[in-house]
């Protein structure tokens, strides 16, 4: 079987508090964009997961695939193994959701393969113990994280054309990420409205990180002084996107930050509807 496990990006996020269990409670807007890595899943007789990469760094038992796979297996006593090669080109700690998306489709993915008849809640509880944002990735499309990012409410899709997706080739854990935000008073709160994005787009994750890393201040910058109607930074960071009213102007964007040796891709978001066939026998 063999899937593709799509990348993410977040046109709203807002940190309101911390909960008991000391994550911060958010409200979050995730669309999922066309960049994805694919991951190949080989039933073996023997009951044995073994994974494999282009990154060798990947391949590693700390890995949400192999916790997964681990996990499903053990919970189903599921005679079957599983080899799985993972093809990465969503770049590693960047906020687009990437490790979160291949535990996901590793959910689905070993449901089919090994039969095991998982109901959506199902699903949905075994992604919620592995990370926030986990249980977006069965769906896809666009929808609302609310608590640490795992309630999810769908809603109708924003797709948008001409998305320029920049990282500087730096890593960046949602850890810290969170570590340096400034939660606002309640009346400083923000909210998003979906007849007015281009004044809605907003992550309260942004100060903090451009305040320590000078280069992600100075990509949305860059973003603002070429022409792009929306530049901000994709949840955690350090991935920042412009959304551009037209191609040209995106592709006279892009060259510039590929001069400066900046990782860039064009991407666009993509409907629920397109986000169902991510796996394929």
């Amino acid at each position: 079987m063999l899937c593709a496990s799509y990348a993410k990006i977040n046109l709203f996020l807002e940190v309101w508090d911390k909960l008991p269990d000391n994550y911060h409670q958010i409200e979050t807007l995730l669309c999922t964009i066309d960049l994805c890595d694919s991951i190949r899943y080989t039933l073996t007789k023997k009951p044995g997961i073994k994974l494999w990469s282009n990154l060798p760094e990947m391949v590693d038992e700390d890995n949400l695939i192999s916790q997964v796979a681990v996990h499903l297996q053990g919970q189903t006593k599921t005679p079957w193994g599983v080899d799985i090669y993972l093809d990465k080109q969503i770049p590693v700690a960047a906020g687009l959701g990437g490790g979160s998306s291949n535990a996901a489709i590793t959910i689905l993915a070993l449901n089919q393969s090994w039969d095991l008849n998982l109901s959506p809640q199902e699903q949905a509880d075994i992604a919620a113990r592995f990370g926030s944002d986990i249980s977006f990735f069965l769906d896809g499309g666009t929808a609302w994280g609310s608590g640490r990012g795992e309630r999810i409410t769908t809603c109708e899709d924003i797709l948008i054309d001409n998305v320029l997706l920049v990282n500087p080739n730096l890593q960046i854990t949602s850890t810290e990420a969170y570590q340096r935000v400034e939660i606002p008073e309640p009346s400083e709160r923000r909210s998003f409205n979906r007849e007015q994005i281009e004044n809605s787009c907003f992550n309260r994750l942004e100060v903090g990180i451009r305040s320590v890393y000078s280069v992600v201040d100075q990509i949305i910058h860059q973003f603002e002084q070429q022409g792009a109607k929306i530049a901000m930074m994709s949840g955690s960071g350090p991935t920042c996107f412009g959304i551009f009213g037209d191609r040209q102007s995106l592709n006279k964007c892009q060259e510039n930050f590929n001069r400066l040796g900046f990782w860039t891709k064009k991407v666009r978001t993509i409907s629920r509807k397109e986000y169902q066939s991510v796996c394929q026998a």
